[in-house]
């Protein structure tokens, strides 16, 4: 079975700058990695075991380029940073295919790609926009937090956006409308990163104080649960699976940790002390995990071992598999009842409020362009095949979930970490 200094001892060799990353995103299918640095360059490398090619440099900003994302296929990159531009260019090429100036009052903090033609930002303020590439202009303005945005997710099946920030609050926002879907309570800490896991039905999100805080779906006033341990505060988030994250800290490590049951399973990179960790991300073939801090520097974490592993225990099983849950505390197991019974909540709220939803977002799509139905059926056979189609889906999980519990052992494949 490998180990720590297995997986170190596969890394690719640092990827190093003359200045500070700010952030970077990794091509969807090939790979490349862009980077925005603080000086407002943008630069694109392909890498490789042997070396790192650079494909091109382009002078994009004067000020610091302070988020990249690529769109779905990669051949686009936005851009956006601190003196407010947001810039379309050829992934290729580097060449701008599209450029914004003074899309904020405020310096530009966030980026997040939502889909082949839609982008949201936020800036240093709370403010957020959502943007169309065929369109001049923001398609949405949102106004409710009071201090910057850190981090944002998107549900392409709740056409929700979830944004976090420096003033403690948790945001949802279902993109075609105007206001605020939910507001959680102020949390008294900055509140920096988030990523949705449990197949949409959890939000982590990490904090100044170092606490990663899970919240259930549609219920946004408070957390439901939380996980302490991070000595620093939890500036980025990656998600693994839909059962575990990484987490980079300002302590200059990148942790492992498995979600409901909650557990820590070991440090897998470690940029040096003093130097926090800005953002990781996942290469498209989950071999490796990048990290970019203040060392000036890109960093390639070989993860695909965990990956191997994980496929390994799903066909070889363990014999050992009860005594194994048996160990399982009280507390995670109350985490887990808990978590079933959100699911079993949020399913009832979304049959009750189907026939409201077709209707709102029926007159929704006629508003905005953009937005493609997910079916040519009639608005009266909707209702009835959605409801179809998530008894079946209700059934499958049922059934997975009791083949899980047969054949498998959680978050086993990072015990060795």
């Amino acid at each position: 079975m490998s180990t720590e200094n297995d997986a170190e001892a596969g890394s690719l060799a640092p990827l190093k700058f003359k200045q500070a990353v700010f952030h970077f995103a990794t091509h969807p299918s090939e790979p490349i990695i862009v980077s925005g640095l603080i000086n407002g360059k943008i630069k694109c490398h392909r890498y490789g075991e042997k070396s790192h090619q650079e494909l091109w440099t382009e002078k994009a900003f004067k000020k610091s380029c302070r988020g990249v994302a690529f769109n779905p296929d990669g051949s686009q990159l936005y851009s956006v940073s601190k003196d407010k531009m947001i810039l379309l260019m050829d992934t290729s090429t580097g060449q701008t295919i599209k450029s914004r100036e003074m899309t904020h009052e405020n310096p530009l903090n966030s980026l997040l790609n939502l889909n082949e033609n839609m982008f949201a930002t936020g800036d240093d303020q709370g403010v957020i926009k959502i943007w169309d590439n065929r369109k001049e202009d923001a398609v949405m303005t949102y106004s409710e937090h009071e201090d910057f945005i850190a981090d944002m997710a998107y549900s392409p099946s709740h056409k929700t956006l979830v944004a976090v920030g420096g003033d403690g609050y948790l945001s949802t926002w279902d993109i075609r409308k105007p206001n605020v879907a939910a507001m959680s309570d102020q949390m008294g800490d900055e509140l920096l990163s988030v990523k949705l896991v449990k197949n949409g039905r959890k939000a982590v999100v990490g904090s100044q104080e170092g606490i990663l805080s899970l919240w259930s779906w549609g219920d946004w006033g408070d957390y439901k649960d939380r996980i302490v341990g991070h000595p620093h505060s939890i500036d980025a988030i990656c998600k693994i699976d839909e059962d575990t994250i990484c987490t980079g800290s300002s302590d200059g490590m990148i942790r492992v940790v498995s979600i409901l049951p909650n557990a820590f399973h070991g440090v897998i990179g470690d940029h040096g002390q003093d130097m926090p960790i800005e953002h990781i991300e996942l290469t498209h073939d989950k071999k490796y995990l990048i990290s970019c801090g203040h060392d000036e520097s890109l960093r390639f974490w070989d993860v695909g071992y965990l990956f191997d592993e994980d496929q390994d225990e799903e066909k070889d099983g363990d014999d050992d598999q009860s005594d194994a849950e048996g160990e399982v505390t009280s507390n995670l197991e109350n985490n887990k009842n808990e978590d079933q019974d959100d699911e079993s909540q949020d399913e009832d709220k979304k049959q009750k409020q189907d026939a409201d939803d077709d209707e709102d977002e029926e007159k929704a799509l006629a508003e905005f362009e953009g937005f493609e139905d997910d079916s040519d059926d009639s608005d009266d056979d909707k209702p009835s095949k959605k409801r179809q189609k998530k008894q079946l889906k209700k059934e499958q999980k049922k059934k997975e979930a009791e083949h899980k519990k047969k054949s498998s052992r959680p978050n086993t494949f990072f015990s060795d970490l």
